[in-house]
């Protein structure tokens, strides 16, 4: 994303060449932020008080995109596809139009005013099985949390929430996600196990030919 600040793309720049995630998330979070600094005097002093899970606001698309690109980055993308505009100006437009969404929870864990963790969950609707006959299935992901807020229990507590959703508010009867490795464990306590049947992928290449 161009800035008409040059000074400040460089040190931006800077950040992002180091990759670590710290540098990742300082670069991303200030990402289509453009209400950054102006959250409402009320909102700002209940977070100071001490965190705060509830659901997610417009004013959290930035921290919650930026969290999105530190999940996928922790998952083994490489920096430069995490970093590109593209997909993250058309999840910010996703997280937008599904805020309200009845199907949808956006979770997060705010300190001081200010987004530092989230979870996403979102009933989705298949074929009917015998296993399954409604067809809903409820997915969970977007987990994510800031480098300096972890091991805080702010991740743990978003995805609580989402998971709280499923069980009280929607008629899934079960949930699926992607684990890191690191995060299995965290899954598994809550009852999460491997399907029998592993999933499969084909990618279809989309990029446009020459001409």
């Amino acid at each position: 994303m161009a800035s008409e600040n040059p000074a400040g793309e460089g040190r931006a720049a800077r950040r992002a060449r180091r990759g670590g995630p710290k540098d990742l998330a300082w670069t991303l979070r200030g990402r289509g932020s453009d209400d950054a600094g102006q959250q409402p005097a009320d909102n700002a002093a209940a977070g100071a008080s001490g965190p705060l899970i509830r659901r997610a606001q417009t004013r959290d698309l930035a921290p919650v995109v930026a969290l999105r690109a530190l999940m996928f980055a922790a998952m083994g993308t490489s920096t430069e596809k995490v970093s590109a505009n593209e997909w993250q100006l058309n999840a910010r437009r996703w997280f937008q139009v599904n805020l309200k969404n009845p199907a949808v929870n956006v979770t997060v864990a705010e300190v001081n005013g200010t987004a530092v963790a989230c979870a996403v969950g979102e009933v989705v609707d298949r074929t009917p099985s015998p296993g399954n006959p409604t067809g809903k299935v409820g997915v969970l992901g977007n987990v994510a949390t800031f480098p300096e807020h972890r091991m805080t229990g702010l991740g743990q507590g978003c995805v609580d929430a989402v998971m709280e959703w499923f069980r009280e508010s929607t008629a899934v009867t079960s949930v699926e996600l992607f684990a890191t490795p690191d995060g299995r464990r965290r899954y598994e306590a809550y009852g999460f196990t491997e399907h029998e049947f592993p999933q499969m992928r084909l990618t279809i290449d989309r990029t446009p030919g020459p001409g």
